[in-house]
């Protein structure tokens, strides 16, 4: 599926976050790639589109980037999505702690002494579950200094995924007081840490750990359900240091282990030249600007 942009003059930027989905390894994978290029072409000149921007699922170097070559696409290099992230292969419990570091460990095993338990709801129709979800991501995106989505987002999210069983919200709780809270998205052998958020903790109030337990717990239900992968979804771009407004998160899911990876960006299937180069050339002109206005 694509989505539609608005662009110059009721024109459109179509773009297809995490595809085209295909088995790269497959031998007839340049051969589904082509139809599919020449389905996207045909139907983006239809609807006057200018361009459709690809971000398939690929790592950075992967030898599967040559399926892509010497098809007319214009890389970029770049991601409207997250461009690196965190994957930890899910094996048994013992392994899995093994492969955290010894902070991750103990917060875990803290977690548990004191108290904190996690409940899941899985129910599409559970609107308290996905309000409360979306109350603690404000209060940590607010204290990150990020901008929040609207509720209604998440609700539509939340309604599509759980109604189609791919979607589970967890809850950490102590002495019933919910703390953390995320949403995990399974789908394949693969799920997906996609929100999450945490109350935060008064000064010289005792650590819960809460968030690490949500996440020991939210590994272990995936491992329950079949998948195999678990991406955490989001870290700073390699060499970024502490000024970065990923690296506190970065750090956090680094302790549970797994493998940074950096996906190979985007490329940029051009129907109309003209307007394309227009386009990126009022791009690169609004740089400009922005560097040099006082």
């Amino acid at each position: 599926a694509a989505q539609q942009r608005p662009v110059l003059g009721g024109r459109a930027f179509w773009y297809v976050p995490h595809g085209p989905v295909l088995d790269w390894a497959s031998p007839a994978a340049g051969d589904r790639v082509r139809a599919i290029l020449v389905g996207l072409r045909i139907a983006a000149a239809r609807h006057g589109a200018i361009a459709v921007k690809l971000e398939p699922r690929l790592e950075a170097g992967a030898p599967e980037l040559e399926t892509l070559r010497g098809r007319r696409l214009h890389p970029t290099g770049e991601t409207l999505q997250v461009g690196q992230t965190r994957t930890v292969e899910l094996t048994d419990d013992e392994a899995l702690l093994n492969g955290f570091d010894k902070d991750t460990r103990y917060a875990v095993r803290r977690a548990e002494r004191e108290g904190v338990s996690v409940e899941i709801s899985d129910d599409a129709a559970d609107t308290a579950a996905i309000g409360a979800l979306h109350d603690l991501v404000r209060e940590t995106q607010r204290r990150a200094g990020f901008p929040m989505p609207p509720l209604e987002r998440y609700q539509v999210a939340w309604r599509a995924l759980a109604g189609a069983r791919r979607a589970v919200i967890l809850e950490a709780r102590r002495e019933g007081e919910l703390l953390a809270s995320g949403m995990v998205v399974l789908e394949g052998d693969r799920s997906y840490y996609l929100f999450s958020g945490s109350r935060r903790e008064e000064r010289g109030e005792p650590k819960h750990y809460a968030s690490y337990a949500l996440q020991w717990a939210m590994m272990r239900l995936a491992r329950e359900r079949g998948i195999r992968t678990h991406d955490l979804w989001g870290v700073a771009p390699p060499g970024s240091g502490p000024d970065h407004a990923w690296h506190g998160v970065g750090l956090f899911k680094k302790g549970f282990g797994g493998r940074e990876v950096t996906w190979a960006g985007s490329w940029d299937l051009v129907v109309d030249p003209t307007l394309y180069r227009i386009r990126a050339a009022t791009g690169i002109l609004r740089g400009w600007i922005r560097r040099v206005r006082p």
